[in-house]
């Protein structure tokens, strides 16, 4: 792994991050969440933002298993902070 310094993408840099997981997946609990499922999500959201990134808004999760009903707010929310 390279090193980068934490400011690397600073006032370059805005993001969004939408993480689509599916809690059915995950058969070895016996409850399950849209966090559960979106750890690579949380991940990348965390290391943009480390590196000095912008969030163009909060990071959102939804889950297969809930019929992706967390999405149509998450773009409502995306384009209302783009606009």
């Amino acid at each position: 792994r390279k090193t980068h310094a934490n400011d690397l993408l600073a006032d370059k840099f805005s993001f969004a991050v939408l993480g689509l997981g599916d809690s059915n997946l995950l058969f070895d609990r016996q409850t399950t969440s849209a966090k559960d499922c979106n750890q690579v999500a949380q991940e990348l959201d965390a290391r943009l933002v480390m590196l000095g990134g912008s969030r163009q808004c909060p990071l959102g999760m939804a889950d297969e298993r809930s019929g992706l009903k967390e999405v149509e707010p998450w773009i409502q929310g995306l384009w209302e902070s783009l606009r």
